[in-house]
């Protein structure tokens, strides 16, 4: 990126922030609403979501996590339900693993050449300290995220701690341009410790100021403007992640990992286990663990 192309994008998304700005402060004068509900392709923009929220205008802002075109299609279908039946179906609020799921995978009659398989007993505490030894690996369980981020279903997990993990994920994992930040997930309970952070945020919505804990032990997750786009995790969302997570903790005493989606630079998430397979074969990722404990390594 040039330094022009660069000073656009700054007044872009500058201008951009001020819009949103604007029209969270007149949907409070007009609505008298404690709460916000951001929808469509610019409620990704999750600095200025994270303006809005320090405004203080409002007791919650929520993005749904496929807040553009990917989450139409989950509305519609929410919108049909209601219609023919008066009421909204359950099971939608909080719910963001709405895609395939391949329980039972047996990954040993496809594997390709030069990868290996083979079954952990304890898949949580084994990946937290491979990752605690500064391994990069990938995870896929359970049910696809909907929409465009990885929220522990479909993810490359990495330790913040080593000083050249970003550098790592970027030329040898994901294949990107070197300034592109990585965004972090924590415990809900220690969030506090390391991100100025007055709500949940589930989704990686919101882009937050980091503590100066945060700037002293995990620099790898800052971003450039001082802020991270910050996960935060219950046991409710995804208990595999936040068990691997506190066996992360015990042993490093940081409850906080890099989190990014499971794929390349112009791949599409992995949404099935071979794309996984893929993915381990033509990149740097040093293991691979997926649903049902088979830890894959080439």
């Amino acid at each position: 990126m040039t330094q022009v192309h660069a000073d656009v994008a700054a007044a872009l998304q500058e201008r951009t922030e001020q819009v949103m700005l604007h029209l969270a402060r007149r949907a409070r004068e007009v609505t008298g609403s404690r709460l916000l509900c951001a929808g469509g392709g610019v409620a990704m923009n999750c600095v200025a979501i994270g303006k809005i929220i320090r405004e203080g205008l409002f007791d919650e802002v929520f993005v749904p996590p496929a807040p553009g075109d990917s989450g139409t299609a989950i509305g519609a279908a929410i919108a049909a339900h209601l219609d023919l039946t008066g009421a909204i179906p359950s099971g939608v609020a909080h719910a963001c693993y709405l895609g395939p799921c391949y329980d039972g995978y047996q990954p040993g009659a496809v594997l390709a050449p030069g990868l290996t398989a083979r079954r952990v007993s304890d898949p949580a505490g084994f990946l937290a300290a491979r990752l605690a030894e500064g391994m990069i690996a990938g995870l896929f369980q359970g049910r696809l995220e909907a929409g465009p981020r990885a929220l522990g279903n479909r993810s490359i997990l990495a330790s913040p701690l080593p000083p050249d993990v970003t550098a790592r994920l970027n030329a040898a994992v994901k294949f990107r341009e070197p300034f592109r930040p990585f965004a972090p997930v924590v415990l809900a309970d220690k969030a506090a410790d390391y991100f100025q952070l007055t709500q949940p945020s589930p989704y990686m919505s919101v882009a937050v100021p980091v503590t100066g804990r945060a700037r002293r032990t995990i620099p790898a997750i800052v971003h450039a403007n001082d802020t991270a786009r910050v996960q935060t995790l219950t046991p409710g969302q995804n208990p595999f992640l936040v068990g691997m997570l506190r066996r992360f903790a015990d042993r490093t005493g940081v409850p906080v990992l890099i989190n990014t989606s499971l794929n390349v630079k112009g791949k599409p998430i992995c949404g099935t286990p071979q794309m996984a397979l893929e993915c381990l074969a033509s990149s740097g990722l040093d293991g691979l663990m997926l649903g049902g404990g088979w830890w894959v390594t080439r």
